[in-house]
């Protein structure tokens, strides 16, 4: 077996206060996955379930597929956190460097929004928009392009964004995360995140992913996230007709 880094990233919080975020079940789902009437099972299953937690080393470890296994491991970086996400499988030469992988790319959003959640929002209670398109070929730009976004991919870190977008949102915030397939942006209109995922080309080769837009808000009453909602879905739905 061999492990492969998912995610080492640090987080501003103490170690206590993130290790109950990961295993408390009401904490897990302000951050994990978003706004559905699923999302408490998924969390039960995958957390609770399916999961052996370690808390005198720090080690979430869940249970395997396919031969695969990933886990949290979560030590003190001084008065705050690291986590990293591994993954143990079979120790052959494959290269991961260009593979794109549904599953690890969740983990990376998710552990972004808990890094986001906690030293940001206090976990507070979020609302989440979740927009996508299924894999195979499709014609147009993919979504950090249609948005304006693409730039951001050679950005750096705490980089000020301000954009006004295809949507009628103007972003105004910082750079959070840049990885390969994923830009995220703080937006100060809605105190929170916004997720774009573009992964592989569209119109030639195989093995596309799915584009994705994922927007985590904050403070918004309904009335202020209905109408975020309706703007962000009307646009998918021209830009990206079924």
């Amino acid at each position: 077996m061999s492990d492969r880094v998912l995610i080492d990233l640090t987080i501003s919080a103490p170690v206590e206060e993130v290790w109950a975020a990961l295993r408390d079940p009401r904490k897990i789902a302000r951050w994990f996955g978003w706004e559905s009437d699923s999302l408490q099972g998924e969390v039960d299953f995958i957390f609770i379930e399916h999961a052996t937690a370690d808390e005198a080393t720090g080690v979430l470890t869940f249970g395997g597929f396919g031969g695969v296994q990933d886990r949290f491991e979560l030590t003190a970086e001084g008065t705050g956190s690291r986590l990293r996400v591994m993954r143990s499988g079979p120790a052959d030469k494959t290269s991961w460097d260009d593979v794109y992988e549904d599953m690890t790319e969740g983990w990376i959003m998710f552990v972004q929004q808990l890094k986001f959640a906690l030293e940001k929002e206090g976990l507070a209670p979020r609302r989440t928009l979740w927009l996508s398109l299924p894999k195979g070929e499709r014609d147009g730009q993919r979504p950090l392009a249609a948005l304006g976004l693409a730039d951001l991919t050679a950005g750096h870190l705490g980089d000020a964004v301000s954009r006004a977008l295809p949507t009628g949102d103007t972003v105004s915030g910082n750079l959070w995360h840049v990885s390969k397939y994923q830009v995220s942006v703080t937006v100060d209109a809605w105190a929170g995140l916004l997720n774009v995922h573009d992964a592989g080309g569209w119109t030639e080769g195989g093995g596309h992913g799915p584009g994705m837009v994922m927007i985590t808000a904050y403070g918004l009453d309904d009335a202020a996230f209905a109408d975020l909602e309706a703007r962000w879905k009307a646009w998918w739905q021209k830009t990206y007709p079924a």
